[in-house]
């Protein structure tokens, strides 16, 4: 096949100059997917396109540089031939395309198997994490506020996760919260109750304790039950 390639580019490279020889190597990238270059013996590429500095190293040494030791495993892409046509050399170069379904398991059959399982493996990790995780600081919330800590929080973000469980993290911190306040008010309540009461209970054992040293038999049960009353209110 190179040498019909070269000897067809060269005879319309002969007839219609640079135009006609561009044309033809274009139609063979367009029908057959190579990109071909000829190059006469002064290193002139005959249909006058822009030459890839890759190509230039394929055409003066026979190979390509490679820039990384993986470059080994690549399967080879490009084809040098010198020909002489009517008393002159030219060496033609041809890129094929590097297959679409290329892949590093294709390079390294070998590694294909370890590699899925290791990327299945990650990818089932990422989402068991993703799940249990949510689900183990709520499970600790809801212990530590079964404990009487009622500063327990899930520390659920307000946004970003928006499933159920996130949802769910959000509900508890907002239900924690408002037992939080209100077992506060209510202490704060009580508090305030006792406070208040305390001075006319001190006024009320004093009062009682007149009214004993004035008090008939009779009247003494109901003093034992005002004072009865009075210390029940005072715990």
């Amino acid at each position: 096949m190179g040498s019909r390639v070269i000897t067809e580019a060269v005879s319309e490279f002969q007839s219609g100059g640079e135009r006609a020889a561009g044309q033809y190597l274009e139609d063979l990238q367009r029908t057959q997917n190579l990109r071909g270059f000829v190059f006469d013996s002064s290193g002139h590429e005959i249909s006058g396109r822009m030459v890839f500095p890759w190509i230039e190293d394929m055409r003066r040494t026979g190979h390509v540089r490679r820039h990384s030791s993986l470059d080994r495993f690549l399967p080879e892409r490009f084809y040098r031939q010198n020909q002489n046509v009517q008393g002159q050399d030219y060496t033609l170069v041809l890129e094929f395309p590097l297959a679409r379904e290329y892949s590093v398991p294709m390079a390294f059959p070998a590694l294909a198997l370890p590699l899925q399982l290791f990327s299945s493996g990650l990818v089932c990790y990422l989402l068991a994490w993703s799940l249990t995780s949510p689900v183990a600081r709520l499970r600790h919330a809801t212990q530590r506020l079964a404990a009487g800590d009622l500063t327990a929080r899930t520390g659920a973000p307000m946004k970003g996760r928006r499933d159920e469980i996130g949802q769910l993290m959000r509900d508890f911190d907002r239900m924690a919260e408002r037992i939080e306040a209100l077992m506060e008010a209510q202490s704060r309540l009580l508090k305030d109750v006792s406070h208040e009461l305390r001075s006319p209970l001190a006024r009320l054992s004093v009062a009682l304790g007149l009214a004993r040293q004035r008090a008939t038999p009779e009247a003494e049960s109901a003093l034992a039950r005002i004072e009865l009353e009075t210390i029940g209110l005072t715990n």
